[in-house]
């Protein structure tokens, strides 16, 4: 996420550093030990300090929600959702601290909707691998306590600037179990450690909602002219294995609930960009659900859709999904 971030000042980024250097071990003691509502609290504190010392993603954050939302800039109700973004992103860091060291029963019990997990159960039964396809969204950390459910779970990521930031991720995905697969986007051999992990039945679990490379695909997302990342959808139709988009968020009570969205099949042969752009479409759709129904879920702060547009030109509609009567539609729907 860092590369889209509006660069701090000298000061500000050395903050960050020994923040994250001293603060990060103090947290992860911290987590197992207190009660979770005393952690929340404290996690309201601690991002509010951060974002006293670097402002400027506050204000990209409440350029999305206007976006997102309708909501009028500098309206009241624009502040509060943004507090209410930053304040559930402080949750999130406090519970994947918390519940990657607690055995799995406890993050078990908070989790009171499970829709939708039979998508995984049957592909996984399939034998060809499964592409959890997921966002910067609610608590995508917990997925591999939550759906992975014994089965093998590879997650791939890009690596975090800070590197202490990295090293507490691994070290509490190792506590769970998952296999790690950093890629460098635009490298020729990034998908090769993905495609073994799919062709050897494992689940794996990618974020999709940020194309950190140079050759995106686009679709229509909030009405606008959107790059998503080629790279989930490339190696599910190498594959054969199906794309779940799946979401863990925060409800109302701070209880957590899943979903896991139908299958988007990938097929081979064809026109290969046409079935990348109706797969990709029909991912950003579902997305696009999801954000709509929960804004302040969706870890984004940076001014992602002024940069979509400043990446191309003026915003047009990419290729839409074909029609159901289409037997190629019919295939890749979700």
């Amino acid at each position: 996420m860092q590369k889209h971030l509006p660069p701090p000042g000298r000061l500000t980024d050395r903050y960050h550093r020994w923040a994250i250097h001293y603060g990060f071990p103090f947290l992860a003691w911290l987590a197992p030990r207190w009660p979770r509502r005393l952690e929340r609290f404290l996690a309201r504190f601690v991002i509010w300090a951060i974002f006293v010392v670097y402002p400027k993603p506050k204000r990209m954050i409440a350029r999305n929600l206007a976006r997102l939302t309708g909501l009028s800039k500098g309206s009241w109700r624009l502040r509060r959702k943004t507090s209410e973004l930053l304040r559930q992103f402080g949750f999130y860091w406090v519970d994947f601290f918390r519940f990657a060291q607690l055995p799995t029963a406890e993050a078990e019990k908070l989790l009171h909707s499970n829709v939708g997990f039979e998508h995984v159960e049957r592909a996984y039964a399939a034998g060809n691998g499964v592409l959890i396809l997921t966002a910067h969204y609610g608590i995508y950390e917990m997925g591999s306590l939550l759906l992975g459910r014994g089965k093998p779970l590879s997650v791939v990521f890009v690596p975090d600037k800070f590197g202490d930031v990295e090293r507490f991720r691994a070290t509490f995905r190792n506590l769970s179990d998952v296999e790690a697969l950093p890629i460098e986007p635009d490298a020729s051999w990034s998908s090769l450690p993905v495609l073994r992990a799919l062709r050897s039945g494992r689940l794996v679990a990618m974020q999709g909602d940020r194309d950190f490379g140079t050759n995106g695909v686009p679709a229509t997302f909030f009405g606008e002219r959107v790059i998503f990342p080629r790279g989930p959808f490339l190696v599910a139709m190498l594959t054969g294995a199906p794309i779940l988009p799946t979401f863990i968020r925060y409800a109302a009570d701070y209880s957590f609930e899943s979903s896991v969205h139908p299958p988007i099949e990938v097929p081979s042969g064809g026109d290969r960009e046409r079935t990348l752009s109706v797969a990709v479409q029909r991912w950003a759709s579902v997305l696009e659900s999801e954000v709509r129904a929960h804004p302040t879920q969706w870890f984004t702060f940076y001014d992602y859709f002024a940069e979509h547009r400043a990446s191309g030109d003026a915003p047009e509609r990419a290729p839409q999904p074909a029609p159901e009567g289409d037997e190629r539609g019919r295939r890749a729907s979700a």
